[in-house]
C-alpha cells in the first residue's frame, strides 16, 4: 500500500483533531475557584456578576506571551470595566509557581496590570476550564453561556465581547456554529480511527457524512482526495467523485474553488487533474462572480495551469470588487501576475549552440 507524504500530512492533522474540548459554545461554565486574591475587590465571579459579560484570562508568570498581553488587558478592561465588562486573570501552582511569586510580579507591573488577578491554589479552575497552554481565554455572556474560547490575543474575542456588551451578538448563531464544529470533530475521529484500523471504505463514508453538514468542508475534501491516490490508487474513481462533487456543489463556490485547488495539489505531478480544476472554476465563477476572495481564488488556478492572461483577466476583476484590506492583497496578487506576463513576452532568447 503506497503512503505519501500527502496521506503521512492528513493522518497528522487526523490525530490532532482527535483531542476535542470537552467544554463547548453554549455550556453552562464550570464554578470558578479561588483562593487568593492579589489585586482587585474579591468577588464571587459569577454569582456577584449576574447580567454581565465575563471574561476569564488564564496566564502564568513564566509565560512571556502572557506576559506580552498584559498591556493590551489593562487598556481593554479599563475602555470596557464601566459598561459591564467583568475580567478576571487566573493563574495557579503550574511549574512550582507560588503566591508569593505572582504577588511579587503583579506588585512590579503597578499600573500596567490594573485589572483583578487571583490565584488558585487547589488548581480546580484550570483544570475545570481546560486551560492546559497558555493563555487561554474564555468569554461568557450575559445569559451566562459560554461564548468563545481561545487564545485571548485574538482579536475575535474582543470583537465578541464588545458586540455583547451592546447586544448585538448572535448567540444562538454561535451556538450552532459550535455544534456543527464538534460534530465535524468527531467525524474527524472518525475517519481516523478507520484509517488507522485499514477500514478505508469506512473513512470514505464518513468524510461523506462530513460533507453533507458542511459542503465547503475542505479537510473532508482531502482526505477523500488522499485516500483515493494513496490508499486505492484508483484514479478513475477519484476523477468520478470529483467531477460529480463539482456537479453537485453548483451554486457553491467556496467549494468548487477548494476542489479546484486541491485537483492541482496532489503530489505526483502526473496524477493531478488541470480539467477538472478549470472545470470547477468555471462553475465557481458561474456561482459567485464578484467576490474577491472568489475571483482571486480562480485566477490562481489558472496562474497554475499556465494560463496568464486568464489569471490576469480574473485577477483584475478581482481588483475591481475590493475594498479596504482585500483592495491591498488583490492589488499585491495583480502586479505579480503582471511581472510574470512581463518576463514571459520579454525573456532572453537562448543563447546559440
Amino acid at each position: 500500500m503506497r503512503r505519501s507524504l500527502f496521506t503521512v500530512a492528513l493522518l497528522t492533522l487526523l490525530a490532532a483533531a482527535t483531542s476535542a474540548q470537552a467544554l463547548s459554545v453554549g455550556d453552562v461554565p464550570p464554578p470558578v475557584t479561588i483562593t487568593d486574591w492579589v489585586k482587585g475587590k474579591p468577588m464571587d465571579v459569577f454569582k456577584d456578576n449576574k447580567g454581565k459579560v465575563i471574561v476569564l484570562e488564564f496566564w502564568a508568570t513564566w509565560c512571556p506571551p502572557c506576559i506580552q498581553l498584559i498591556p493590551d488587558n489593562t487598556e481593554f478592561y479599563q475602555k470596557y470595566k464601566d459598561k459591564g465588562l467583568v475580567f478576571v486573570s487566573i493563574t495557579d501552582m503550574g511549574r512550582g509557581q507560588t503566591l508569593k511569586t505572582v504577588q511579587e510580579f503583579v506588585g512590579r507591573q503597578g499600573d500596567k496590570m490594573n485589572y483583578p488577578v487571583a490565584f488558585d491554589s487547589t488548581q480546580r479552575t484550570t483544570l475545570a476550564y481546560e486551560a492546559y497552554g497558555l493563555p487561554h481565554g474564555v468569554v461568557i455572556g450575559k445569559d451566562g453561556r459560554i461564548v468563545w474560547m481561545g487564545h485571548p490575543g485574538d482579536p475575535q474575542m474582543k470583537q465578541i465581547v464588545v458586540d455583547l456588551l451592546e447586544d448585538r451578538y448572535d448567540s444562538d448563531a454561535a451556538i450552532k456554529k459550535a455544534a456543527l464544529s464538534n460534530q465535524l470533530e468527531k467525524l474527524t475521529n472518525d475517519v481516523y480511527m478507520a484509517m488507522q484500523q485499514g477500514k478505508v471504505e469506512e473513512a470514505l463514508a464518513a468524510t461523506d457524512r462530513m460533507l453533507d453538514l458542511d459542503p465547503a468542508n475542505f479537510d473532508a475534501m482531502q482526505f477523500r482526495v488522499a485516500i483515493f491516490v494513496d490508499e486505492l490508487q484508483d484514479m478513475e474513481r477519484m476523477r468520478a467523485w470529483a467531477e460529480k462533487f463539482i456537479e453537485s456543489r453548483a451554486g457553491n463556490a467556496e467549494a468548487l474553488v477548494k476542489i479546484a485547488h486541491l485537483m492541482l495539489a496532489i503530489p505526483n505531478m502526473d496524477e493531478r487533474q488541470p480539467d477538472l480544476a478549470v472545470k470547477a472554476a468555471q462553475a465557481a465563477y458561474a456561482a459567485d462572480s464578484k467576490s474577491p476572495d472568489i475571483l482571486q481564488a480562480i485566477a490562481m488556478v489558472y496562474y497554475q495551469i499556465g494560463d496568464l492572461p486568464a489569471a490576469l483577466r480574473y485577477q483584475q476583476q478581482a481588483v475591481d470588487h475590493a475594498e479596504g484590506d482585500a483592495s491591498t492583497e488583490a492589488k499585491s496578487a495583480l502586479k505579480f501576475f503582471q511581472t510574470c506576463q512581463s518576463l514571459r513576452e520579454n525573456k532572453p532568447q537562448p543563447a546559440d549552440g
